[in-house]
Order: structure tokens, then C-alpha cells, then sequence
């Protein structure tokens, strides 16, 4: 298991689970299922010798060797009881949040295309006005008349020449 340590004032040391290890969570599936004789059991259901079967169960000492025979003994049972062990969820806990993450996922897809959809339908409409007749950049502007120097963007300002009494 892995240990972190977390020194208290005036007491020793105390060590705080954060993780269980693949050891760990076997040995505790093991225990669980055998109550009694658990080594000398998965010695014999797993082909493994006195000392590999006592570490197993005693101290959840696991090596990858080991761990291909439980596999091979016990089959899909023990890799679901691991998952679930190791993950605090069963596979089928699993499956069902992804699918509900899935469905949230397409939900807000579908609801940002409903979004964009009625953007398009305003930007074209927005288009539709700007190409009517009397509409666009040569179209006259509103006060735009012979004393208005505002003018289309487009078009230079007139100059204006000779004094302020002219």
C-alpha cells in the first residue's frame, strides 16, 4: 500500500493510506472469500508454493507471475473484483457513468447546434436586408446632403477652400 507519512506534535510518526496496491486489494479479496485455510486454498487452486501463497494472503505480496496464475485460476471474476476493489466502482458502475457522461455530452453538442443553427438563420437574415434594393454601401445615407461633409466611408471628404465667410 502506499504510505505517507504525517508527523503529529509530540507523537510518533503516523502513516495515512492514500492508495491500495494490486497486493492489497488481492489479499483483502482473499480474505473476504476464504475465511479460513485462505493460503493453503489458493495454494491449491492457483499452483503456487507454501511461501508465495502465505506472502499473498499475509502481506499481499504479489508479483506478476502470481498474479498471471490467479488470473488464469480464477478468470474475469477476479479482474471485475479488482477493478471494483481497486476503483471503489463496479464495471457496470462503470459503463453507466460513461454512457450518462456520453448523453451530456451529446445533449450539449445537440444544444450548441440548436445555438449556431439560429446564428446562421440571423446572419443571414442580417445578409437578406443588406442585399435589398436601397440597402449596401451605395445606398444614400440618412442627412447626407450637399452641407454634409460625412459622406460614405468609401468616398473622400470634400475639401473645403477660402475662408469661414465664404
Amino acid at each position: 500500500m502506499t504510505y505517507a507519512g504525517w508527523e503529529i506534535v509530540g507523537r510518533n510518526d503516523q502513516e495515512l493510506p492514500f492508495a491500495k496496491t494490486v497486493g492489497d486489494a488481492l489479499r483483502d479479496l482473499i480474505r473476504r472469500r476464504y475465511r479460513s485455510n485462505a493460503a493453503k486454498t489458493i495454494e491449491r487452486d492457483w499452483d503456487l508454493d507454501a511461501r508465495t501463497a502465505r506472502n499473498v494472503v499475509g502481506q499481499g505480496n504479489v508479483s506478476e507471475r502470481t498474479l498471471t496464475k490467479a488470473v488464469r485460476a480464477e478468470g474475469w471474476e477476479l479482474l471485475a473484483a479488482l477493478g471494483a476493489e481497486l476503483t471503489g466502482e463496479t464495471y457496470e458502475q462503470f459503463v453507466e457513468r460513461k454512457l450518462r457522461q456520453a448523453i451530456r455530452e451529446a445533449d450539449d453538442a445537440r444544444s450548441n447546434l440548436v445555438h449556431l443553427r439560429a446564428r446562421r438563420e440571423a446572419l443571414d437574415a442580417l445578409t437578406a436586408d443588406s442585399d435589398a434594393p436601397g440597402a449596401g454601401p451605395d445606398a444614400e445615407q440618412v442627412g447626407a446632403g450637399p452641407g454634409d461633409d460625412r459622406g460614405s466611408p468609401d468616398q473622400p471628404r470634400p475639401r473645403r477652400t477660402g475662408t469661414a465667410a465664404d
